[in-house]
């Protein structure tokens, strides 16, 4: 499929058919989330490839009792590895560095004080799978299928159901499958609501192609 055309038809989808996805396909899935970009290049992500239905059926409950999951064949669980605490964290630790960049001095002083260090590594660590979830999300689409991003989710009950290991935390889900349904109308913004040229007051003008999203 021609680039533009995946990213144009990714849509969510919340029903798909019971057809089991051939193994090569999940291959390319994972392959693609492999390669992902992550900062410093820790690659702090682990990707479980769930069929078990008994298992989707918990996960599903986990995310808020979206009972549609379970027609999914695949469920992909975006996991990452939030073993790196600010409390443990060295001064000179690059991670510590940057977030102290991001997110002020202050907050990151009062989070080392939070009781629940998980709390807080799971917070920071939060985007950790995005990149290579929406790689996941891009490719399902080039094979035909469908996904949806789930963030409605128990992080510590999906855990639990995936014997996750103390260091990892579950954060997304991501059914995947072959569509079952129609995928909803929606309405995007222009381009030159979303853009800017070089400072918020000067307008982006886009000549490109327009779409239908």
């Amino acid at each position: 499929m021609e680039y533009m055309d995946v990213i144009n038809k990714r849509r969510s989808i919340r029903q798909f058919k019971d057809t089991p996805i051939p193994k090569i396909i999940v291959d390319a899935i994972i392959e693609s989330a492999r390669v992902a970009p992550s900062g410093g290049n820790g690659q702090g992500w682990l990707f479980g490839v769930v069929t078990d239905k008994a298992i989707i059926k918990k996960l599903a409950q986990a995310a808020g009792n979206q009972t549609w999951i379970t027609t999914a064949p695949l469920v992909i669980a975006l996991c990452a590895d939030i073993s790196w605490t600010l409390a443990g964290a060295a001064e000179d630790d690059h991670g510590l560095a940057v977030n102290r960049i991001r997110f002020t001095p202050e907050l990151i002083e009062y989070l080392k004080k939070y009781p629940d260090q998980r709390a807080v590594a799971t917070v920071l660590e939060n985007a950790d799978t995005i990149i290579g979830g929406e790689h996941i999300a891009l490719t399902v689409v080039n094979y035909g299928l469908s996904a949806c991003w789930i963030g409605l989710l128990d992080i510590r009950k999906a855990s639990k159901i995936l014997n996750l290991p103390e260091k990892y935390a579950c954060l997304f889900l991501m059914p995947v499958g072959y569509a079952d349904q129609e995928p909803r109308q929606i309405t995007r913004k222009a381009v030159e609501e979303i853009a800017f040229k070089d400072s918020y007051e000067k307008k982006y003008r886009y000549t490109g192609k327009k779409t239908t999203r």
